[in-house]
């Protein structure tokens, strides 16, 4: 019974750390604008005589901010 209330209380303190952390990274700004990014990504195969060729095609479209 010690053994899971210790595990408990480990698990516990590096949730409470993580969270602590990030929401410092958060305020610092160091996360990033806070914009969400939609990444698009098309791959095509066509025939070649020398062999198939795959060519792909990626495409970022930054959206709308978010809201806080």
């Amino acid at each position: 019974m010690e053994a899971f209330l210790l595990m408990l209380l480990v698990v516990g303190l590096l949730i409470f750390a993580g969270v602590k952390i990030s929401v410092r990274l958060h305020t610092q700004g160091a996360l990033g604008t806070g914009r969400v990014r939609r990444i698009r990504r098309l791959r095509t195969r066509r025939p070649d005589p020398g062999g198939t060729v795959i060519e792909e095609t990626v495409e970022e479209i930054v959206g709308e901010e978010v809201t806080v």
